[in-house]
């Protein structure tokens, strides 16, 4: 009878140098390529931040958009609009009053995506003016 050789040395390893050359090169090659966007979101300022203003200075004129529980947006307390005709008031407002701000306050029961187009809406109508948002408080 033969014995049947066991050589227990002669195992085949899998050698994976190669695989982790790959892995790291594919790595390096997407981190380089990769291009990361900054996008602009938007800006939230609470009264903390502001610097505290001299008593004697005149605040500039303000534009108030207040947007309503039904959606609709009421200029300066006189008259209604919809959310989509926002811009052109702002523009004829900044067309007036070049150093004007314009206030966005929104009701607590309106709907978020309403507030956010009119001050889509505020900031592409008046340039580089300044765009504030508030927030209505509750009258109960």
């Amino acid at each position: 009878m033969r014995k049947k050789a066991t050589h227990t040395g002669d195992e085949a390893e899998v050698n994976i140098t190669p695989l982790l050359d790959i892995v790291f090169i594919l790595l390096i090659f997407f981190i380089v390529t990769a291009t990361f966007l900054r996008e602009k979101g938007i800006d939230i300022r609470t009264p903390e931040d502001n610097p505290p203003q001299d008593e004697n200075t005149i605040p500039p004129p303000a534009l108030l958009l207040a947007v309503q529980e039904d959606g609709f947006v009421r200029v300066n307390n006189v008259r209604v609009i919809d959310p989509g005709s926002v811009k052109p008031v702002v523009q004829e407002f900044i067309a007036r009053e070049p150093e004007g701000v314009v206030l966005v306050s929104a009701a607590p029961t309106s709907e978020s995506g309403v507030a956010v187009e009119v001050l889509d809406q505020a900031q592409s109508g008046c340039g580089g003016c300044a765009v504030q948002l508030a927030l209505q408080k509750d009258n109960q």
